[in-house]
């Protein structure tokens, strides 16, 4: 009764494809790799055995690799080198650094504050480091000197000060909250002492409303079983004053909310985000069929209301938006878009005015995405060739500057456009406030540094990130996998047949665990890296491009684990985890055992449900399995709790029930320490 199930599915499939002129013959070309793919693609295993990639001779640079921008003054800029480690001070009119200094860890995020000091205003930087036992450091960037040091946090993010209060608001990427730490207090007990108040997932960005009473944040990915009819990322809406928490959903298929801003006036809220067609059968990309890039607005006055406009045209794609800012006048607003080297400009009262008319007649409740192209008019984009990958933006009342973070150059927008100021002067008829009033168009290029050295890794890392490899640049290879891991979200592929969508996998260890793909069907690494530029991409490339993502993909490194003490040890609730693990009680290791913890091998584990063509899955290793949700081939499950204790997974025998409570968690916590 099953195989008729599934032959009456496939026979409606072939009929609904041949009302779109879609061929069987056409579709055999996505799903068979060995009888597609060019001579080059083929690997033996005696020739590149899975663990090696073809070193470079070339000895990279010192990358500095700028992934956050502040304004210290009208003409002087702090920059954050993320892959240097340090804090520059630079002047735009010289066009060079003047004080610069080393920082503890790996900076993840920075804000400047404007702080009372002695009867004067003084500005203090904070820079959120590292991952495990990483800091917030305090800089006077005068001094150029770390001034306080709160330590002992996983993985530090976002940033946010209330001034009222005194109270640095810091967001933890991993534990998925955000402590309140009051300055007054010594920042040991400080740490300690912060209430902390949970969102959602991975809060990247957060921004407060200008009376200070709503905080806004953008949880990167959504937190939701895959194989829902919604699945989507949300913005937490955190009352400052009583720590409530409202999450609201964006569109169905937002992910990927890197970034958000506020309106000067607080009644809007700006988010961009990835929006994918994750429904969608992938076999072509053209008009947006699998991925869109989006830009949700949020009415504050009605926190149900929102709409979500597509940044890209109808032609090509927007990929990647990365940052978005608005000026202090609320007039405009700046976006970068990192996978395809552009910064688009929006008049803000253009915007608000298209959207309350678009929402017309809707009802709250409501979420709303218009079509590719609708922003066509409103928005302007501009294209910066020697920008690799756009990132970090700010803007104020002179200039609009955003930063190449591969490419270690800034791009300067003067907010200045005479032509359109002539146009207003003259009163022209139809003047209205577009983003061309606000700045001009013509940039001006400063390097921060020497021209990076690339090496085959930094080589395939741009690569991944870049959208001008993909047919129409809807999507980069970090669209469904940013940072080379998961986006939260079901696809179906055509490597294994159709109607069966498979939860994105991380690439972390991914060439040293073939096979490939959850069913399996990729032999290694090496052929699913060339398939994805052939068959998701739909743009074969030079094989000495694959070479590059390979080294980029094998010198990923795993993020230690979220529960593991400061120190890097097992906590003592970890210790007694780590035990019950590899007992016959649970069973466990079993399958995941060595330093991946994955037997490598294909398990029918129980969990194949109605549509899958297969009953074996690959066995996944367990690095990083915090930040890997939703689980199983499906995403059925978001936690680690509901997969083991609820579904059973790999335990038919039912053993984990015989665990006590405090086993139960014991055996998580060693599980979120790998």
């Amino acid at each position: 009764m099953k195989n008729f199930c599934i032959f009456l599915r496939y026979k409606l499939f072939l009929i609904v494809l041949s009302c779109l002129g879609i061929s069987w013959s056409a579709l055999l070309l996505f799903s068979s790799e060995e009888e597609n793919f060019p001579p080059t693609v083929f690997y033996a295993e005696e020739e590149i055995k899975v663990g090696e990639f073809q070193k470079s001779e070339e000895v990279s640079g010192s990358y500095l690799g700028p992934s956050a921008l502040e304004f210290l003054d009208d003409k002087t800029l702090c920059v954050l080198q993320q892959d240097a480690w340090r804090l520059d001070i630079f002047c735009l009119e010289q066009q060079k650094v003047l004080r610069q200094m080393s920082l503890p860890g790996r900076p993840n995020d920075m804000l400047k504050v404007e702080v009372k000091k002695a009867e004067k205003t003084v500005t203090r930087i904070y820079i959120s480091c590292g991952q495990l036992n990483g800091e917030v450091v305090e800089v006077d960037p005068v001094e150029m000197k770390i001034l306080r040091r709160w330590k002992g946090m996983h993985t530090p993010t976002a940033l946010a000060y209330i001034k009222r209060s005194d109270t640095l608001l810091i967001a933890r990427r991993y534990h998925a909250d955000v402590a309140f730490v009051d300055l007054h207090q010594d920042p040991a007990e400080a740490w300690e002492n912060a209430p902390k108040v949970k969102v959602v997932r991975e809060p990247l960005q957060m921004e407060l409303s200008p009376d200070e009473k709503r905080l806004y944040v953008a949880n990167f990915l959504p937190l939701m079983p895959s194989n829902e009819v919604i699945v989507a990322a949300e913005i937490s809406i955190v009352d400052t004053m009583t720590r409530d928490v409202k999450n609201v959903v964006l569109p169905d298929g937002s992910n990927s909310v890197r970034d958000l801003c506020v309106s000067p006036d607080g009644k809007y809220v700006f988010l961009i985000h990835v929006q994918s067609e994750h429904r969608s059968i992938t076999s072509q990309l053209s008009g947006g069929w699998t991925n869109r890039n989006g830009l949700t607005i949020l009415d504050v006055e009605n926190e149900d209301r929102t709409g979500c406009y597509l940044l890209d045209d109808s032609l090509q794609g927007a990929a990647n938006p990365w940052s978005i800012r608005i000026s202090s006048d609320g007039k405009l607003l700046a976006i970068t878009f990192s996978g395809c080297r552009e910064v688009g400009f929006i008049g803000v009262e253009e915007l608000i005015a298209r959207m309350t008319r678009d929402l017309q007649g809707l009802s709250a409740g409501y979420n709303v995405v218009w079509s590719a192209g609708t922003l066509q008019q409103t928005l302007k984009m501009v294209r910066c060739e020697e920008l690799i990958g756009p990132r970090a933006l700010v803007i104020n009342e002179k200039y609009t500057v955003a930063a190449g973070y591969f490419s270690d150059n800034l791009v300067v927008f003067s907010r200045e456009n005479m032509a359109a100021k002539e146009k207003v002067q003259k009163k022209e008829r139809g003047i209205y406030g577009t983003c061309e009033h606000f700045t001009s168009f013509h940039p001006h290029i400063i390097s921060l540094g020497e021209p990076p050295v690339l090496d085959a890794v930094r080589r395939g890392e741009i690569y991944f990130h870049d959208a001008e490899l993909a047919q129409e640049r809807w999507h980069s290879c970090a669209t469904c996998h940013p940072e080379a891991r998961v986006d939260g979200m079901n696809w179906d592929l055509l490597n294994d047949g159709v109607g069966n969508h498979k939860n994105t996998k991380s690439m972390l260890y991914s060439y040293q665990t073939p096979p490939c793909m959850v069913t399996g069907i990729r032999k290694n690494a090496f052929i699913a890296t060339r398939a994805g530029f052939i068959h998701i991409h739909f743009m074969p490339q030079d094989e000495s491009l694959y070479q590059d993502v390979d080294a980029y993909l094998q010198a990923l490194t795993p993020t230690p684990g979220m529960a593991l003490n400061p120190d890097g040890t097992l906590t003592e609730s970890a210790k007694r985890g780590k035990r019950l693990f590899f007992s016959n009680r649970t069973g466990c290791s079993s399958c995941h055992y060595g330093k991946y913890f994955t037997d490598k091998k294909m398990h029918d584990v129980l969990s194949e449900n109605e549509y899958d063509a297969y009953s074996d899955f690959d066995t996944p290793g367990l690095n990083e399995v915090f930040r890997t949700a939703p689980y199983l081939h499906d995403g059925r499950y978001t936690t680690l709790q509901e997969l083991l204790f609820k579904g059973y997974h790999g335990d038919p025998e039912k053993r984990l029930d015989q665990l006590s409570e405090q086993d139960k968690q014991d055996l998580i916590e060693y599980i979120l320490s790998l």
